[in-house]
């Protein structure tokens, strides 16, 4: 299954693509990496009028997008781990509806609780999936119970709005119950996930009951793909030899399908005690179209500051604000790499071969030595919001 994570990014400086004497190519993908075969330009969009006697169409209207370049990097912890590597998302349900929320309620956020009886309250961004109370999990002490048996009272949106407050149509209350008592708490939602994959390419949708670490026994499941514009198609699930069921997803090419696609899923199975149980899920993941690549030319040196410059060749199908980002890794002193910084940058691009830079200052590179390397290279539509490349492993130099 191939998804990859949104990063939002800032600008940078263009240059015409004939001023690139390319000293480098990136490296080959890998396997795990998100790579466009074919760039497509985008369908122009249009807004339809109509009287009783004439019909026309005019161009939509256009938001605001910024044409001015700028660059940015900070220095990284050396020490400190990255892991870019894409991993398959894992939806879990013990309710009859899961949405898929923010990344930081996936790791856990700690919560130091004064009092019994505490309430939490959960309000996602705009444009955020629902998060029912069974996707919260919540350890206290030597406690780990989900948000259903952890909450006396529960409230959501239509309930708070009731109650005179002003709150997100995704919003969740919960007060947890006295008997819980207080302390250090982690608030969990294993399930809060925004994936990427790029249109065309294939999801693959796993389904199992299970109750603690145990399989349960699954009948049936069934489900659809739905379309940011409402359109659905059926997914066709089969059984596999342990017991779980497994069908493709794969977002069309069509040119208004980019966004944010759902799968909804239904399963039905039976318990230890033969009692039947049902469940829904809702995975929810972000869909890029391929209107830009990296083309493979990339050169590094020695900027004026002291630091390094990198700039990378790529080939856009359409105008537009590409942006671009990566974690530059060089030698410590124990002799093993270490990631020393991080750099993103963005231009407006017309179409054709332009470039993009990433400028890593000086402050952020005097502790690295080469040979250096560029990981985590990623390329983003801005206005589309879309991740459309990602290399895990970009580039290898030495200056």
């Amino acid at each position: 299954m191939r998804i990859r994570i949104l990063t939002l990014a800032l600008l940078a400086g263009t240059a015409s693509m004939s001023a690139l004497a390319a000293s480098e190519s990136l490296l080959p993908p890998q396997s795990d990496d998100l790579v466009p075969t074919l760039i497509h330009a985008r369908a122009t969009t249009v807004g339809a009028t109509s009287d009783a006697s004439t019909a026309r169409f005019a161009p939509a209207p256009q938001i605001h997008l910024e044409h001015q370049p700028i660059q940015v990097s900070w220095a990284l912890d050396p020490a400190a781990p990255l892991d870019t590597t894409p991993q398959p998302i894992s939806q879990r349900s013990r309710e009859y509806w899961t949405d898929v929320s923010s990344g930081d309620l996936q790791r856990g956020v700690e919560l130091p609780l004064s009092a019994p009886g505490a309430i939490i309250r959960l309000s996602p961004g705009q444009g955020s999936g629902k998060i029912s109370p069974a996707d919260v999990h919540l350890q206290l002490g030597n406690q780990n119970v989900d948000g259903n048996a952890a909450a006396s009272h529960i409230a959501d949106a239509s309930a708070l709005k009731a109650a005179g407050m002003d709150v997100a149509e995704a919003s969740l209350a919960m007060q947890l119950r006295p008997e819980l008592g207080s302390g250090h708490a982690t608030l969990k939602a294993a399930n809060a996930n925004r994936a990427e994959v790029l249109l065309g390419d294939s999801v693959q949708v796993t389904l199992s009951l299970q109750d603690g670490s145990s399989l349960n026994h699954l009948q049936t499941a069934g489900g659809y793909l739905r379309a940011p514009n409402g359109d659905t198609t059926l997914l066709h699930f089969q059984q596999q030899a342990d017991g779980r069921f497994v069908a493709t997803a794969t977002p069309t090419k069509e040119a208004s399908s980019p966004g944010l696609w759902q799968v909804q899923s239904f399963t039905l199975g039976t318990d230890a005690n033969g009692q039947d149980v049902r469940r829904d899920v809702t995975s929810t993941f972000a869909v890029a179209a391929a209107d830009v690549r990296f083309s493979g030319g990339v050169e590094p040196k020695k900027a004026s500051d002291g630091g390094i410059d990198i700039a990378l060749a790529v080939d856009a199908k359409n105008a537009s604000r590409y942006a671009v980002s990566g974690v530059l890794y060089g030698r410590g002193t124990d002799g093993q790499m270490h990631p020393g910084a991080y750099a993103q940058s963005a231009a407006w691009l017309a179409p054709g071969n332009s470039q993009l830079h990433l400028h890593f200052d000086a402050n952020s590179t005097r502790h690295l030595a080469p040979p250096y390397e560029l990981r985590d290279l990623r390329l983003q539509d801005q206005p589309a919001m879309g991740l459309v490349e990602r290399r895990a492993l970009a580039l290898r130099f030495a200056l």
